[in-house]
């Protein structure tokens, strides 16, 4: 038990001391999550999760590693859309996207059915949150509407994540 103590005490020391480099992972790993290859190898929900409650802990304001996490994950979206848009249909025979076809035939369905409203709602599923903005790019999708739509999704997607590890660590203390 003292080791999970001395690992917590190091963690909030640390984030503390070094508060715009939190920021700076929170933007990380909102691109990660918003990258194919990335989001399949990086456990950034989790992370952001724990590291809304550090910042809570150490008296921070949720809103910057909100707009970290967003800013990280619209960039991670842009260009996953334009991958997708570069190889077009070409995209299926590309790795990473060959090695997961069928992730990337969900995303072209589910983008087909629900166009700007898909890349608000696959933010919320694990495999589609990466793949969707590539199938828009792929379906040709257009920059003006592919933008606003992901914007709202980063920011709901970020806050869904940091704000209940902020509001838990409030409700421990």
């Amino acid at each position: 038990m003292e080791f999970v103590v001395a690992i917590k005490d190091w963690v909030l020391t640390f984030a503390r001391d070094h508060a715009a480099l939190v920021s700076l992972i929170c933007f990380a790993l909102g691109f990660a999550e918003s990258v194919a290859v990335l989001a399949w190898a990086v456990p950034s929900s989790a992370i952001l999760v724990a590291l809304g409650a550090v910042q809570f802990v150490n008296g921070g304001s949720i809103t910057e590693l909100w707009i970290a996490a967003a800013a990280g994950a619209f960039l991670g979206d842009a260009l996953s859309y334009a991958a997708g848009r570069y190889f077009k249909s070409n995209i299926n025979g590309i790795w990473p996207f060959s090695a997961r076809p069928r992730w990337l035939a969900m995303s072209r369905l589910f983008f087909s059915r629900w166009g700007a409203l898909g890349i608000i709602g696959s933010k919320f599923s694990g495999p589609l949150r990466s793949m969707v903005p590539v199938a828009a790019g792929a379906s040709a999708m257009r920059w003006p509407v592919f933008l606003p739509a992901s914007a709202v999704s980063c920011v709901i997607w970020a806050g869904a994540f940091l704000v209940p590890g902020y509001g838990f660590a409030g409700l421990a203390t």
